[in-house]
């Protein structure tokens, strides 16, 4: 019973200590809950748009490839029946692709990205994505269209419906000029909301059949491929074979390896900002074992009093020992509460990375990242205070004192 008393009096005594000293135990707090503030909200915030990065890229698939002209080259069908000779390829599509601009009835203008594509591979080069209203046109029927669900509709106002017609401008080379045309093509089916990926936004897209590339963009070589592979395992083998093939006359691009390449990035990312914020740990290391010489030194008469009262000098250890934890736990609570609200604030808005790919993430606040952050300040806490505790515990009562 009376070790119990002995604590609760030490907690009492540590608890008076930080109060009579308040402007300084608050400087000492504030600095330790700026490493785990950082730390939990810089790290949380960078592993939320990792996963949600990932995702994204995933959820066109892993077995996707998209091949791009470069340089002067141009793609022709002889391209196409080329790459389907390839074993690694389950399916492919060419595919023309332009942008444009339309007015919405509430008079706003939307710029639009247009693709004409083989429709009923759609849902395998956007993997997830449904139709919501109405269906997929016949290759036949060039001059309708599957649109977005944000080119139909705006603040969950819908504008257009299945049958409508939308009119967009695009914009045309003709004998070498620029020229603005105007696009008009009919609603055949509204893709359901499915969020920006990278390299296609569904949400702002309008998909035509492949045909329409010719007869309404007038565009004569394709934009680009994409290719299906049989299986993500096979993609690494087609990308060689692509470079094999065409050298660098074309752009790949792989988003199984744009999905490695990102996650790769973001952890040494990870790993730098864990390291910046550790100096944070250094600072407020610095600033406990300050605060507590000082307290010592100011206490020394204080120091005399309780061990000529009967304190041991383990006893006289564990209450200053326990005012540099104690400092640090509030530290470390108030600097992970700040954290998450930081990395939340962080995340509030879209972060726009590659043409119209915006990310919009929630923080990824992990029990792993809080315990992280609560040992790193613990162990600063427990150090920071260990020698200056150590000094008051070997004071001699009767100098103690006599000091003035």
């Amino acid at each position: 019973m009376g070790e119990v008393l002995n604590i609760v009096d030490i907690v009492v005594l540590a608890f008076s200590a930080l109060r009579e000293r308040r402007l300084r135990s608050i400087l000492t707090i504030l600095g330790i809950a700026i490493g785990p503030a950082a730390m939990v909200s810089i790290i949380g915030t960078t592993e939320g748009y990792t996963s949600t990065i990932v995702d994204q890229l995933q959820s066109l698939g892993q077995n996707t490839v998209v091949l791009f002209p470069a340089k002067d080259y141009r793609l022709s069908d002889s391209d196409v029946d080329r790459i389907k000779t390839l074993e690694e390829v389950d399916t492919l599509t060419p595919f023309y692709q332009s942008r444009g601009q339309f007015r919405k009835p509430d008079g706003t203008t939307m710029v639009v990205t247009i693709y004409a594509l083989d429709l009923n591979l759609l849902n395998k080069i956007v993997v997830g994505s449904k139709i919501a209203e109405g269906m997929i046109p016949p290759p036949t029927l060039y001059t309708y269209c599957v649109v977005g669900d944000k080119v139909v509709s705006s603040d969950k106002v819908r504008y257009y419906g299945v049958g409508d017609a939308i009119t967009v401008n695009i914009l045309v080379m003709r004998d070498g000029k620029p020229l603005l045309k105007t696009v008009s093509t009919r609603v055949s089916g509204v893709l359901a909301p499915y969020g920006s990926v990278f390299p296609v936004n569904p949400d702002e897209s309008i998909f035509l059949p492949l045909q329409a590339g010719k007869s309404l963009l007038n565009l004569r070589d394709y934009s680009g491929i994409f290719i299906i592979a049989k299986s993500a395992d096979l993609v690494d083998s087609l990308v060689s074979r692509l470079k094999d093939i065409y050298g660098d006359n074309v752009q790949i691009i792989s988003l199984k390896e744009i999905a490695k390449t990102v996650s790769n990035i973001i952890n040494i990312l990870d790993n730098l900002f864990f390291t910046v914020s550790s100096i944070s740990f250094a600072v407020a290391f610095t600033g406990i074992m300050s605060t507590m010489f000082t307290s010592v030194v100011e206490r020394t008469r204080e120091i005399g009093v309780l061990k000529a009262l009967g304190f041991s000098s383990n006893d006289v250890l564990t209450l200053f020992l326990f005012e540099s934890i104690l400092m640090t736990l509030i530290g470390v609570a108030s600097g992970i509460t700040g954290g998450i609200i930081g990395a939340y604030f962080i995340a509030y808005r879209p972060l726009r990375l590659v043409g119209t790919w915006t990310v919009v993430s929630e923080p990824k606040i992990t029990w792993w990242l809080i315990t992280r952050a609560l040992g790193l300040s613990l162990a600063v806490g427990v150090v920071g205070g260990l020698l200056p505790a150590w000094k008051a515990s070997k004071m001699v009562p009767v100098e103690a004192l006599r000091y003035e």
